[in-house]
This record gives structure tokens, sequence and C-alpha cells, in this order.
């Protein structure tokens, strides 16, 4: 079935030619092509919309870190199974305690390495490891202009500070840099400035208003954080798009085939289990238990059984809803829900805006 629906790199007008041929070669043969290591929950920052951080006596009521001769044996079976480029996050990926010879060790294996992190570390070793051993690209977390901002999205002293020395180190070492930010109400007022650091710096920068719920452990509180009236507007413009240019979903596709990573991408969290999205609680296969080959065919397995939920397919919008399996989970809390209140928000905008096209046509 998975050969009836176009792999994601159809749609990255971005990629270079020759790369978008190897991504599609991926996909019809499931390769691995495209990794993320989650290498921990420790995080310096403490951002009030974090669904992944864990505070250091949390993290043995949730799991183990792997070490880092685990993370150097899923890396050198990965890269036999066919992954070349592999994404570096956490939490703070730098704060795992054996940072340096995993980076090291990633970098020496020929990986085509980006390096997620909020730069608030980036200088002395750090700076100096990156040098030694530079990352295609870094990406970076921004969440405001100035240190009152970031006291209050991140819950720290100085933090803008400090990740502005963080970027200016990394420019200064020839790494490339882009920026992505979480907008939330308490930083929502600083979008501008935010848009006008990443010009003036001649950085990319992707922002969203999309916040969610944890359903790993972290205790993200949507509450009170969501732009609310800013999703609004955006899900509006997006279900008149929809109707306008008849781009309409299918409903009989199965959620993972709307991913960019199905069948060609990975999660590893940092207790070792591996997923095709970091937001969920589901699946549990251990990389730590299976190999890496064994762990990859389990997960391919899944993503061809998960279905949506039957709600979903009965919906009077399921044509235009621009849901992923990963919004439905963590606003109701479960694969197998649809959350009420998202899900009447969506049928109440459509219902506004049917009228645009033919009913028969949808």
């Amino acid at each position: 079935m998975h050969n009836e629906f176009e792999p994601a790199c159809r749609r990255m007008e971005w990629l270079d030619p020759f790369y978008k041929a190897v991504w599609e070669k991926a996909f019809e043969k499931a390769i691995p092509i495209s990794g993320t290591f989650e290498l921990t929950p420790r995080c310096n920052f403490n951002c009030r919309m974090c669904y992944v951080h864990l505070k250091n006596d949390e993290i043995p009521h949730y799991g183990r870190e792997l070490t880092a001769k685990e993370w150097l044996r899923i890396a050198e079976e990965a890269k036999q199974a066919g992954t070349t480029w592999l994404c570096i996050t956490g939490g703070e990926p730098i704060l795992h305690p054996e940072f340096p010879e995993i980076w090291e060790k990633l970098s020496q294996m020929g990986f085509f390495l980006t390096l997620q992190s909020n730069a608030s570390l980036i200088s002395g070793k750090i700076a100096d490891l990156l040098e030694k051993y530079p990352p295609r690209r870094v990406k970076v977390t921004l969440y405001g202009a100035d240190d009152d901002i970031y006291e209050s999205v991140c819950g720290v002293k100085n933090g803008f500070s400090r990740v502005n020395d963080g970027i200016h180190t990394l420019m200064s070492l020839g790494i490339p840099v882009s920026l992505v930010s979480t907008i939330i109400r308490q930083n929502q007022e600083a979008v501008q400035k935010m848009a006008y650091y990443a010009y003036r710096h001649r950085l990319q920068w992707v922002p969203t208003t999309r916040v969610r719920a944890s359903l790993r452990g972290g205790d993200t509180d949507v509450t009170g954080l969501r732009v609310n009236e800013m999703q609004e507007k955006h899900r509006c413009k997006e279900i008149q798009r929809r109707i306008r240019e008849k781009d309409f979903f299918d409903p009989k596709r199965k959620p993972c085939t709307y991913c960019k990573d199905y069948r060609v991408g990975y999660w590893v969290l940092w207790d070792g289990n591996m997923r095709f999205c970091s937001f969920l609680d589901k699946p549990d296969i251990s990389v730590r238990e299976l190999s890496f080959q064994e762990a990859w065919k389990q997960l391919l397995v899944y993503e061809e059984a998960l279905e949506w939920p039957d709600q979903c397919k009965e919906c009077s919008a399921k044509n235009v809803c621009f849901k992923c399996i990963a919004t439905l989970a963590t606003e109701s809390g479960s694969i197998d829900r649809v959350p009420e209140k998202h899900c009447n928000a969506i049928r109440n905008l459509y219902e506004k805006n049917k009228g645009k096209v033919n009913e028969d046509e949808l």
C-alpha cells in the first residue's frame, strides 16, 4: 500500500536533486536513511512548552539514559542499515555526561550531523570540539530577543545573552546556524524582534505556534501557553486554501504516510526506545535489547498497522482536517481517541468555509 503515496521528499523543493533521488530510493526500499538520537532529557533551561525535559531526580522514574558505548553501538548498526543523516538532540544534548565522546565518534563515522541545541553551552571545550568536528548545521532554539523574555519562557537568568553568545561563537567558527522558535503567550510580543534578529544575522528562522502537551513525563501545561488567536487564524487560512485548491486529505491513507520520516526515518529516545515520532509514548521498541535492524523492522510493521480513530473516518471535516496522529494523541491522551474540543473547532471552521466549493466534491 505504501507505494500508492508519494514520499515526502518529493515535496522538499529545497532538496538537491541528487539527494532527492537518494531519498526516493530509500523510501522505495524502506532504508532508514535519516535518524534522530535524543541523547538526554536533561536541560539547563526549563522552557514552559517543553515535552521532553525531566529534572535529574525524575529521570530514574522513567528510564535510564543510554551510555556512550550503547549510543555508539546503535550508531554503528544504524550506519550499516543505511543511516546517513543524523540529528543529535535532547533535552539539551550537550548535557549528556559523555557528549564529547559521543559527538567525536559519530563524526568519525561519517554521518551528516545536525546538532539541535539551545546554544547556551557552546563555549570553551564544547566550542573546541565543534570546531574540530563541525556539524553540517546547528539548529538553535530561539525563544526571545532579550533576557527578560527568556526568563519568562525558559525560567533562567541571562538566557538570551548566553544563547546569543553561543550563536556568535558558532558563526565565528563558520558553522551554519538556523533558528527555530515556538511562539507562546509569554513571547508573542517578541516575534518581530526575533524575526529581525534572524534577518540581521542572515539566519534561517522557522517559527511555530504549535504547542503540544507531553505524553512522556514532562510537566508541560498548555493552559495559558497557546496563542489561540494566531492558531485560529492559521487554521482558517489552511482550510480555505485546501477548499480553494481542492487539496484534500485522503481519509483512506494511514496516519504515518503523512509523516516525512515514513519508511525513511526514526527517533531513538534517551531511554533506548525507537519511535517514528518524538511526541508519542508508543511504541516501545527497545534498541537497547534488540539490534537496530530488528527494531527498524518492528517500527515499519507498527507504522503500517497504525490507523486513524474511527471518529476521524466518519467526521464531516475529514477531507480538510490538517491533523497528524501526534496532534490527536497529545490533545486526547491516546492515539485511539480524538480530542473533542480540537475536532469541534475544525468542524466549525469547515462549516463556515465549505460553501466555497461544491459539497459533492468533498
